[in-house]
């Protein structure tokens, strides 16, 4: 089982998925690819916290984090 975690102005949105559950995983493939079109970052969390960033959903990690565009200013 997986967790994607969307962050955001608001908090952060939890969405677990389970490779067995078709549904659950179109779901949280479907959130990754958004976040690619609007430009977010990706990464995939190992168990010591290190991330690296994705370029396509993947549906085996332990955990996704989705952090919002960064902007300069």
């Amino acid at each position: 089982m997986g967790l994607l975690l969307i962050m955001n102005s608001r908090g952060d949105t939890r969405v677990a998925w389970d490779v067995a559950d078709a549904g659950s995983l179109d779901r949280a493939r479907r959130m990754v690819e958004e976040a690619y079109a609007q430009g977010k970052g990706v990464f995939r969390l190992d168990e010591a916290g290190v991330a690296t960033r994705l370029k396509e959903f993947d549906p085996e990690a332990r955990e996704i984090v989705v952090i919002p565009r960064l902007r300069g200013g």
